[in-house]
């Protein structure tokens, strides 16, 4: 570790009051959560504040069919970014913006975070505050962290986790391994694939009595250390997650559901919302070598563009990579070095479809401070190496100017990510507009109790009030079926539908058991809401609602795709 003069106290707080103000920027055109997964955790806050605790009015996915609609949630994600805006909601009121507020403060940290362990690993301001800078503007990233998403509290969590773990192996002092454990139980609180984090903090505390991680003296680290290095690690995690098992006992039975792991044997990421087809090992395998190969290498091929697009920035690589080779022998680096190659392997090779859908994305957060702090010695090097050869090369001033350099490309990533998603002309706030229609149309002709068989249930329960069930990814005859089962009237078809429906959707085929009622022409294509005939309207639940101040929801059933891609 290189020596320096202490960190300008003044830095971090103008780090800190340029983040806030730049997520609040980004956070203030914002209207509606804009797709699934955002959806799912806004409709949980609502819950939350309305009294309904755990509870889910809509069925998103039939990995495990809940006996009704409502019924206990979070089977297969996790509640801490529900709870956040649920802070936020009674802080700060009932709108989207009060919302927003907990993952606008938590991605004001980002930078602070990136800032200290760039400054931990060189103690050089100028890459501290490099880090710190590229970290306002984190490409792809932007405006997804201040959405209520796992993306910002899942990359606080788990970047402070992998810094706590490594402060505790390099310094060798435990009560560092007590916040690495707490840190992992808020990303296990998150994310369900969290649970990497506390196998990195519990493998960084049993590093201790490697040999080359001996003390100064040579001798090996005393037991009750490395004991209590580990407990620490456990307990934190279990001052955080201990209450989450117990209400999981008392809701199904088990400390954590099985839901989740059964999209280890998805054959397409459609089979999310199979029904009545489970999966299993078994199925997996019948689908063939051939095929499971070729998806296994798919994936490898997509998940390394989007560690290259969306982690890395596209032009960060070259000086990541020579940051990390540099570094690679800081014990600090080591819990990151053991995360990001397990993280990409599970998301490539085992959650194959969920991974690339968006499961690498959301828990690549942690990774970019990491990143961003070791791009200043990458950058260091590659001047050194110029200066060898180029005459008048003069390193400081270069420094400047490439520093600057690399941040300026950081805002026009960044900013070409905000375009793209349509976040300053509108096009955001305009998805599934015709969801408000529907809401209308329903509550017009007496049906605003009415629960609805729609593509996108979060984003239709969180614009409407109404319950709502996804369309299974099955025939007709199955998704009146299902409809049935949970009382469903009226059935949704528009871009989110399942490609089985799409001959009624195009005219082709009718079936007895629907009728068209209304149609709405928007540019997303054409929305149809059909009635389930001899269907029957269920007594209104406690969980419908008019929600004041309701604005127009978009996005999909499938979870976050490829930013870059869209």
């Amino acid at each position: 570790m290189s020596s320096g003069k202490p960190p300008a106290r003044w830095i971090p707080w103008a780090l800190l009051g340029l983040a806030l103000a730049v997520r609040m920027l980004v956070a203030w055109p914002l209207q509606q959560p804009g797709y699934t997964d955002a959806y799912y955790y806004a409709v949980g806050a609502e819950q939350l504040g309305s009294g309904n605790g755990f509870e889910e009015p809509f069925i998103w996915n039939y990995l495990d069919p809940p006996e009704s609609v409502p019924h206990p949630g979070y089977l297969y994600w996790m509640p801490l970014t529900a709870i956040l805006g649920w802070f936020g909601l009674t802080l700060f009121g009932n709108s989207f913006a009060a919302l927003q507020v907990p993952y606008v403060l938590i991605s004001a940290l980002l930078p602070l975070l990136a800032y200290g362990i760039a400054w931990d690993l060189s103690h050089k301001q100028r890459h501290a505050v490099l880090a710190g800078l590229l970290a306002l503007f984190p490409g792809f990233y932007a405006h997804v962290l201040v959405l209520p998403d796992t993306f910002a509290p899942f990359a606080l969590a788990g970047g402070v986790c992998l810094w706590a773990a490594g402060r505790g192996l390099r310094d060798r002092r435990f009560l560092w391994f007590g916040l690495a454990g707490l840190a992992a139980g808020f990303g296990h609180l998150a994310r369900a694939d969290g649970l990497l984090l506390l196998g990195v903090a519990l493998a960084a505390a049993l590093a201790l009595v490697l040999p080359r991680t001996r003390t100064a003296s040579g001798q090996q680290e005393p037991r009750h250390v490395l004991l209590a290095s580990i407990a620490l690690v456990l307990g934190g995690y279990l001052v955080v997650m201990g209450p989450w098992f117990l209400r999981n006992w008392q809701a199904f039975g088990a400390p954590l559901p099985g839901a989740g792991t059964r999209t280890m044997f998805l054959t397409s990421y459609d089979d999310m919302f199979a029904y009545g087809r489970p999966q299993t090992l078994q199925g997996y395998l019948s689908w063939g070598w051939g095929e499971i190969l070729s998806s296994k290498a798919q994936a490898l091929w997509l998940n390394l563009q989007r560690l290259w697009l969306e982690n890395l920035l596209i032009f960060l690589l070259p000086f990541s990579a020579l940051g990390l080779l540099v570094l690679r022998r800081e014990r600090l680096l080591w819990p990151f070095f053991l995360y990001l190659p397990l993280l990409f392997v599970v998301m490539t090779f085992v959650f194959t479809f969920p991974g690339v859908r968006g499961g690498l994305f959301h828990s690549g957060g942690a990774l970019l401070p990491f990143f961003f702090a070791v791009t200043g010695a990458g950058l260091e090097v590659v001047l050194h190496w110029a200066a060898r050869r180029l005459r008048g090369w003069h390193v400081r001033r270069a420094w400047r100017v490439f520093a600057a350099g690399l941040v300026g490309l950081a805002v026009l990533v960044s900013a070409l990510a905000l375009w793209r998603a349509g976040v300053y002309n509108g096009a955001w706030n305009e998805r599934d507009q015709g969801y408000v229609e529907v809401g209308a149309w329903l509550n017009a002709h007496d049906a605003g109790q009415a629960i609805v068989m729609v593509g996108n249930a979060p984003g239709f329960a969180w614009h409407t009030g109404h319950m709502a069930i996804a369309i299974p990814n099955e025939p007709l005859d199955t998704i009146l079926e299902v409809a049935d089962r949970y009382g469903a009237s009226y059935l949704v078809l528009d871009s989110a539908r399942p490609r089985t429906t799409d001959g009624l959707y195009d005219g082709e085929s009718m079936d007895s058991g629907l009728g068209l009622r209304h149609s709405i022409e928007g540019k997303d294509g054409i929305l149809q809401l059909y009635e389930i005939v001899g269907g029957e309207t269920p007594p209104a639940p406690s969980t419908a609602r008019e929600r004041p101040g309701a604005l127009p929801v978009g996005g999909s059933r499938i979870p976050t795709a490829p930013l870059w891609s869209q």
